[in-house]
Order: C-alpha cells, then structure tokens, then sequence
C-alpha cells in the first residue's frame, strides 16, 4: 500500500519579517502540537543562515524564504544523506520548472545556474536513539531580487528577465517536495540517487579545491551513502566531508 503523500504548506505561518524562519519554527514546533510539512515563511529575514554559518542575504519581499517541518523517522542517523538529497533535488526541480534553465546542486546542497548560486539550503536534524526524530528545512531562493546579491550570486529575475509569482514558486517548490518525500518514505532511493547525480554540478570535469593543506585540482566523482564527496585526484579517488574542502571554481569553464 502506497503511504499517502504528505501535504505541504496546508498548515503555515507568515511572518512579515522575522529573524530567520528554521528559528521561528524550532520555536512554533516547541510550543504547539503541528503537523509534519507545516511551514514558516516570511518577506523578510534579519538574520538568515546559510551552510556552516554563512548569512543569508535577501531583499525584502522579493525571495522565497520558507522552513519546513519534516518528521522522517523512518530514516536512521545514519541514512541522513537521504533527506538532503531529497531536498536538494526538489529546489532543483523546482527552479528547472520556473527558468527553464539548466539548474545544478553544488554539494552538498546549494542550487546553481550558469555557474551562480540562486539556492541554499540548511537542514538541522533533531535525532531520537538511532532514528532522526524531526528535521527542520530551510530554503532560501532568489527569485525577484536585483540588488545586494553577491557577485557570484543570482536571481530568477536576473537570468530570465521575468518577475516571478512568490505564491506560485512556493507551490511549484512544495508539489516537488511532496513527490521527493513520497519516493523517500517508499525507498525509491536509486532513484533520487540517480537524478541526485545527474544534475551535480562539476562532476565529471576538472575543478579546483581548497583544503587545509591548501588548494588542488581534481575531478568530482559523486558522492557516498555517507554524504561524502569523492574526488579524482592524480589518478587516486579521494573522499571529504563537507567541512573539510570548499569547490572554488571550475578549471577552464
């Protein structure tokens, strides 16, 4: 029997500005009984994060700016690649809907097109035992901003010359999230994995990378069942978390 298709955004908050929505709904999530795929969105966030403490920037009501409570018990601690991929996939999914355009993930979760981030994505993962016990998804899309961007930054509005529709990106945004959630709760992985991979963006051709020990050249391979990626480097395959190495850019693009 097929599990019913969870039903995002039925059950919402708006906030007209606020500091940043995942705190707004860890806060929402602690002081009332809400179901899994209620959102929090809002026009404006003062202070929204990004991967690894990064800052969100964004111009006031021209972005979509939303966090999403998820309860996948159903995955392990350990299976938390999963989720990311099943989110990533769906923000690229969405935006190759609304552009039209060529979108990639750059791992492990930020949203490309021509070579520019239009997408992030931050997931914070609560665990209960050995099992995640809810996930709260923050997604930050550039969809009609023109100013404050930075440089290596863009917008649906710059690429397309379009102004987009808020209410209509989320939906697009949400309908795919639904059908990506669906896959996961049925474990259609290779699916998600295979498209997860298709779309990746530098795989397959030679690209510089910086570490500790300094920066490289090398060839993205994919990524493991750990969420690592796995790099082509002077013949040898080599695997980093996501702490550990930063893509700076592609060779000869």
């Amino acid at each position: 029997m097929t599990p019913q298709k969870l039903q995002i955004g039925q059950y919402s908050l708006f906030l007209e500005e606020t500091n940043s929505t995942s705190d707004a709904m860890r806060l929402w999530f602690e002081r009332e009984k809400i179901p899994e795929g209620a959102v929090v969105y809002t026009d404006y966030q003062t202070a929204g994060r990004g991967q690894q403490a990064a800052k969100w920037e964004s111009e006031p009501g021209k972005n979509v700016l939303v966090s999403i409570l998820f309860q996948p018990s159903f995955l392990q601690a350990d299976e938390q690649v999963w989720l990311n991929i099943c989110i990533s996939l769906s923000v690229q999914q969405a935006l190759a809907e609304i552009t039209s355009l060529p979108v990639f993930i750059k791992w492990p979760n930020d949203i490309f097109i021509n070579h520019q981030k239009i997408a992030g994505i931050l997931i914070e993962n609560v665990l209960q035992g050995s099992r995640i016990k809810y996930s709260i998804v923050g997604i930050g899309i550039n969809i009609n901003q023109q100013l404050h961007l930075h440089p290596q930054a863009s917008s649906v509005n710059l690429l397309c010359n379009k102004t987009t529709d808020l209410n209509v990106a989320r939906s697009i945004l949400y309908k795919h999230l639904e059908n990506n959630y669906s896959l996961l709760k049925q474990k259609q992985w290779s699916n998600l994995w295979d498209a997860y991979h298709n779309c990746l963006y530098a795989k397959g051709v030679m690209a510089n990378f910086e570490t500790e020990q300094g920066i490289f050249a090398g060839e993205i391979m994919g990524i493991d069942k750990k969420g690592r990626l796995h790099l082509l480097v002077e013949e040898e395959v080599k695997s980093f978390a996501n702490k550990e190495i930063r893509l700076i850019g592609i060779v000869n693009k």
